[in-house]
């Protein structure tokens, strides 16, 4: 179970990542690398928590939307498996694509918090 400091250190340093990216100290692969399922890997959906962890979770939900709306960006097709890879063209273009998204988000949440995606594709994807 994570504690509130626990948590928080980890939106901390995984803002931090998302800053680093959009300010293209880490290039997208090592961004990547870094961020990983971030919200997933640590069960950040709440689907299979206790009571405790569940108001952890929500004291800071806003902060957590944001980053489930990062993985919903990245998660997109990009050029780092070569299996996605049309031609070289391509292979440049998808990363940046991947960039100015990640830009666009942090332009439109500065201070990375969101509100929970609510919409029907969201609720199909964390029913199944």
């Amino acid at each position: 179970m994570l504690t509130d400091s626990e948590l928080n250190a980890l939106l901390d340093a995984h803002d931090a990542l998302v800053a680093a990216c959009v300010e293209e100290r880490l290039t997208m692969i090592e961004f990547l690398a870094a961020y990983g399922d971030f919200p997933r890997m640590y069960g950040l959906d709440g689907r299979d928590v206790d009571a405790g962890e569940r108001s952890v979770l929500r004291r800071s939900q806003q902060r957590i939307a944001f980053h489930f709306r990062v993985l919903d960006v990245v998660s997109a097709p990009t050029a780092i498996d070569p299996g996605n890879v049309v031609n070289d063209d391509v292979g440049e273009f998808l990363p940046r694509v991947t960039l100015l998204r990640l830009r666009q988000l942090v332009a439109r949440y500065p201070e990375f918090k969101a509100l929970p995606d609510t919409s029907p594709r969201t609720a199909i994807a964390t029913s199944l």
